[in-house]
């Protein structure tokens, strides 16, 4: 049997690569292992949310949960949110109006068409998009991060556990009067701001004598090309992203533990999350209504 020596200088090179091939398998499955965690945690707050979400809507339906109680909460929750946010609406609306405008005489001169013409595209865009958006950074600005404030002091403060040791549900009382508060004022401000933009557009636009056509006409141009799909899908862009905004800022006041410290925390991740949330289900409900996802054709 022939045996052959080895250098000790190769032994020890040998060694060296065993010894970093080993640390980068580690490295890549601790690298797996994380990526995996935050997948999982991620999908278990969608999942959280989600449930959180059908519940309000369940106990909405029945009539014996709108207690005096509720409905008292609910009309409060509706008076600050929509009511009062309406001024907010009409600035955030008007500046984007003029803004929308702006862009598009610039495009008008580039392309060479008339506004006329763009009107009905604009209208669209301002129905589907734009508008919900706003309204929603709106609620979750003024409301949605007032919520989580709301309900994480209450329970630092011991509120919600007396609620439920004197057989109060704080899913009913605190959390399904705000959440369809929520839905429903996003609804009313993004019709609101809708309204708001395609006046002062006009307004803005009549002045710099970019539209020259009158209201009855514009106006007229607008609504042949409204269909019921631009209703439907406003609708549900609206209380589908309100409902997800709402429950998210509620769960994370309502999860607090500890001292009241640690509520600005909760109220900085309500509203990251929120904002998340409602972009994410914009894509999404833009993606199955346009079916097509960037220049990729679905069916």
């Amino acid at each position: 049997m022939i045996q052959i020596a080895v250098p000790a200088t190769a032994s020890r090179t040998i060694k060296r690569v065993d010894l970093i091939a080993a640390r980068a398998i580690g490295m890549l499955w601790q690298l797996m292992g994380t990526i995996g965690g935050i997948f999982l945690r991620q999908t278990n707050k969608i999942a959280s949310s989600m449930a959180a979400l059908w519940a309000t809507l369940a106990l909405a339906v029945q009539p014996r949960s709108w207690t005096v109680p509720v409905r008292a909460v609910f009309l409060r929750q509706m008076l600050f949110t929509a009511v009062d946010a309406i001024p907010s609406a009409l600035r955030f609306a008007a500046a984007v109006g003029v803004l929308l405008i702006v862009q598009t005489m610039m495009w008008i001169d580039m392309v060479g068409v008339s506004i006329d013409i763009i009107a009905p595209f604009l209208w669209r865009s301002i129905v589907r998009e734009i508008a919900p958006l706003l309204a929603c950074l709106v609620v979750i600005g003024r409301s949605g991060i007032a919520i989580s404030a709301e309900l994480g002091t209450m329970r630092a403060g011991g509120e919600v556990e007396v609620l439920d040791s004197q057989g109060i549900d704080p899913m009913t009382f605190l959390v399904m009067p705000r959440v369809l508060a929520v839905m429903l004022s996003v609804f009313c401000l993004a019709v609101v701001i809708a309204v708001t933009m395609v006046v002062t557009g006009y307004a803005v636009g009549a002045m710099m004598g970019a539209i020259r056509t009158t209201w009855s006409d514009f106006f007229g141009e607008i609504s042949r090309n409204f269909d019921v799909q631009d209703l439907i899908f406003f609708a549900s862009k609206t209380l589908i992203a309100g409902g997800f905004a709402g429950v998210i800022c509620c769960l994370e006041g309502i999860s607090v533990h500890g001292a009241i410290t640690d509520v600005p925390r909760a109220t900085s991740r309500a509203g990251i999350r929120a904002l998340t949330a409602v972009f994410a289900v914009s894509a999404i409900l833009s993606i199955l209504f346009y079916d097509k996802f960037l220049v990729f054709k679905f069916g």
